[in-house]
């Protein structure tokens, strides 16, 4: 019995420690700067049109979109795409076509 409580007070120490709760979601909103988004020319749309009636399930695509005031890339096998519903699903992560800048088949 003695050695459980000495190793559960032993296990304390390792646990993380956080003096300002909050502080470092305080910190990481700062960090993170709300880009304005891209407007597309006429060109760019048409680019995007022609690679989006070119993905196919299991096709490995990059993609960046817009997403939450940041734009993000996102690589990996196509899982899901709906024309309907604009929107395509890379791995786990759905994505709206109308955020997409960015396509490239790979």
């Amino acid at each position: 019995m003695a050695t459980t409580r000495a190793r559960a007070s032993r296990a304390q120490i390792f646990q993380p420690f956080d003096a300002l709760p909050g502080y470092r979601e305080i910190l990481k909103k700062q960090e993170r700067k709300v880009v304005p988004r891209k407007e597309l020319s006429e060109d760019d749309y048409e680019t995007l049109n022609r690679n989006v009636y070119q993905i196919q399930k299991g096709s490995m695509v990059r993609l960046v979109y817009y997403d939450n005031g940041q734009y993000v890339e996102k690589t990996g096998v196509v899982a899901k795409i709906n024309l309907d519903t604009k929107m395509v699903q890379v791995v786990t992560t759905r994505i709206n076509l109308m955020d997409v800048v960015e396509i490239e088949i790979l």
